[in-house]
């Protein structure tokens, strides 16, 4: 949820933009835009009562608005400074009397007010001071601050007001309260300037729950951790060790960070032993142990695929008859020259009328049996589905279904009666033909005289021949199809760019040459630029006494064996692209998308050991710590071993494990940011400092600490 402390609703001084107003219904749009959950009202030196009422009934169910003030702060020999006051909501009628009592209809360019007088008016009314300080101009100076502390009936009220998250990252590692505000100029622009507002991580719901978080009370702070699901575990993670480690994991981020050889690891190894002995599958996640040319297969040792994938004709039925094919006899010369060169002098046979008769074509009839065959199976099949597919009547009224079926069945019983037809005609063909070809044996055995012979032969020499040709033609058009690559995307790199995964495929063609790439089957290039082109040469002499000569030598290829399909052809070769570039990332850049990929797969256990190893601030700050906050908002179990601040602290983590080893013993303690405190489970030593703790142990000095920003509500 964010909070934003310092708003603007409406042009009051001079200098103020006119973008500043804004009205009730456009308030209530853009706030339904945003996360923002927490939402001060803070114009200059006015309060206007009736809009702060609309607003606040017009967003009442999903967001806290906050009566509230800018003041023209100016103490005696001083410069004019700015201080908000935001009051408690349950005192805003209160609120309004006293800012009008303080104001008494001066100018708001020239009102002046000081901060004894402020703080006469509203300290009684349960608020917050928030001032300008330091970069923030006009700021309060330290000797004002130190007056405003005096004054307050609680000082952990006052808080310093900084431009940015850097700003109050830094003001925080030096001791100061601190936050920021949009102090937003024009309301076209506040969705996007809420992206940039402060995170509150606990789940404040008042006024109340906020000030006590200012005071660090732990029975709030307990009573907020404790809406989030939590498990208590019991782990022995040491081997040599009998100790036992009784920790409360969190359905959030979960950080533990201490010295190197504490011990974290083995706590991350027992945890993932705990996890999958109850059913989840877990691994701890390992920076360095992989690389993306692993992971991606870079080199294809594991790729494999089939030209029917993308919509290419396997050919495998082709290449078979390619393979086996002979040729067809023409029926010769000889054979009749034989036949009527012996008269023919037995009456019966001479009686025989039979042996006269031709026989006839049977490819015609098979053909047309064939179609008609694959035309009622479609619809037999169309006919189950409609019959099968309860879904149908969620979309299509069952008049129509029925009214479908019955029409199916009607075309069904046409073919079934057409295909009963054709399968008469075609084995009438055939009897007769085997008729016609068993007589005429027999009579040349009981006359002597040479039979007559019942075809030329050329119709099948040259349906053979066709098929032949058609054969070729089919393997050598689908060669020459054209595969897309395939990509993978990989990752983000940030400003560099995306970076895929690209797998580019070519079929053999014959001609094609390129050392990167290599085949996809167990089939060696030679043999498939052979194969190539000895069928393109069989293409070419399909009309050539040669023919039969180009299918042997086919034949012949060493390994030929090895093809019989077109996917036996296929040749690849994969790498990385960035912004469609070629690409080779570095180690620390594998690690970055790797890191990336382990957590954006979806899970509800996240497992990670020391994630920064050859990763810069910038990606974890930028990539790593959004998506780890992402997978917390999702209520997911993220357990974390680091010694990297960024994660440790920018991801405010409802729970700290530190592991300390101090005078030859070890220690388990458990804290939060909210709580500042690091307690030993087992109270067997004193209460630690969370902030200093961590300052001490994690990768950094205290500045460098502070200047990760976005560090709120400790």
């Amino acid at each position: 949820m964010k909070l934003d402390i310092h708003v603007h609703t409406r042009k009051i001084k001079s200098g103020d933009a006119p973008t500043r107003n804004i009205e009730t219904d456009k308030f209530i749009d853009i706030l339904k835009d945003t996360d923002v959950k927490i939402l001060a009202i803070t114009n200059h030196n006015h309060f206007d009562l009736v809009q702060y009422e609309e607003f606040r009934d017009g967003v009442c169910t999903t967001c806290q608005i906050w009566p509230g003030i800018e003041l023209d702060i100016q103490e005696s020999g001083k410069k004019r400074a700015h201080l908000i006051v935001i009051c408690n909501p349950k005192n805003h009628i209160e609120f309004n009397v006293k800012v009008n009592e303080i104001l008494a209809s001066k100018n708001p360019d020239t009102f002046t007010t000081t901060l004894q007088e402020t703080v006469e008016k509203f300290d009684s009314l349960d608020c917050i001071y928030i001032a300008h300080y330091f970069v923030k101009k006009p700021d309060l100076g330290d000797e004002e601050l130190q007056i405003l502390t005096d004054l307050v009936s609680n000082p952990k009220r006052i808080l310093k007001e900084s431009t940015n998250s850097i700003s109050a990252g830094i003001y925080i590692s030096h001791g100061h309260n601190s936050i920021y505000g949009s102090d937003v100029h024009n309301w076209d622009d506040y969705i996007e300037i809420a992206k940039t507002l402060p995170d509150l991580r606990l789940p404040v719901e008042s006024f109340e729950q906020f000030c006590l978080l200012l005071e660090k009370d732990e029975a709030t702070i307990n009573t907020l951790l404790n809406k989030k699901v939590k498990e208590n575990i019991e782990i022995t993670p040491f081997k040599n060790l009998a100790e036992i480690v009784r920790l409360d994991i969190y359905n959030d981020i979960n950080i533990l960070f201490g010295s190197k050889g504490t011990g974290k690891t083995d706590i991350l190894e027992a945890l993932s032993k705990y996890y999958n002995a109850k059913g989840h599958k877990t691994t701890v996640y390992k920076s360095n142990d992989y690389h993306l040319n692993d992971i991606f297969d870079i080199n294809g040792n594991t790729f494999n695929c089939e030209v029917s994938d993308f919509g290419i004709d396997k050919c495998e039925e082709v290449i078979k008859f390619l393979k086996e094919v002979s040729e067809e006899e023409v029926t010769s010369m000889n054979k009749y020259m034989l036949h009527f060169s012996v008269q023919e002098t037995n009456k019966i046979s001479q009686k025989l009328k039979i042996k006269n008769i031709n026989q006839e074509d049977e490819t015609l009839t098979q053909r047309s049996l064939t179609e008609i065959t694959n035309i009622l199976s479609e619809f037999k099949a169309f006919r189950n589905y409609a019959h099968e597919t309860d879904e149908l009547k969620e979309y299509i009224q069952d008049s129509l279904i029925v009214e479908l079926i019955e029409v199916i069945e009607k075309i069904i019983n046409q073919l079934k009666t057409e295909t009963e037809i054709k399968i008469i005609e075609n084995k009438s063909i055939y009897l007769l033909n085997g008729i016609v070809s068993t007589f005429l044996a027999e009579i040349s055995k009981k006359t002597g005289q040479p039979p007559k012979p019942t075809k030329t032969g050329f119709a099948e020499y040259s349906r053979n021949r066709m098929k032949i040709e058609r054969s070729a033609k089919k393997i050598i058009e689908n060669i020459k199809i054209q595969i897309d690559p395939i990509e993978e995307y990989v990752g983000s790199l940030g400003e560099k760019g995306q970076l895929h995964c690209k797998t580019n495929l070519i079929i053999q063609n014959g001609t094609f040459t390129d050392g990167d790439f290599s085949p996809v089957k167990n089939v060696n290039k030679t043999p498939q630029k052979h194969f190539v082109n000895a069928v393109i040469s069989i293409s070419k002499h399909i009309h050539s006494s040669e023919l039969f000569l180009k299918i042997s030598e086919l034949n012949d290829i060493d390994r030929i064996e090895t093809i019989n399909s077109l996917s036996d052809l296929l040749q690849k070769q994969k790498h990385f692209t960035l912004n469609g570039n070629y690409y080779s990332p570095s180690n620390g850049e594998s690690s970055m998308i790797l890191l990336h990929m382990e957590l954006t797969e979806d899970r509800d256990i996240y497992l990670i050991d020391e994630p920064e190893k050859s990763l810069g601030n910038d990606y974890i700050n930028d990539v790593i710590v959004p998506l780890l906050k992402e997978k917390a908002f999702l209520c997911k179990k993220v357990i974390i071993a680091t010694h990297d601040a960024n994660i440790a602290v920018r991801t405010l983590p409802y729970n700290s494990i530190y592991r300390l080893h101090k005078q030859g013993q070890h220690f388990t303690l458990t804290g939060n940011p909210f709580s500042n405190s690091l307690k030993c489970i087992y109270n067997s030593m004193p209460e630690l400092n969370w902030k200093e703790i961590s300052m001490k142990t994690l990768e950094g000095g205290k500045e460098a600490f502070g200047e990760r920003g976005k560090i709120y509500g400790n």
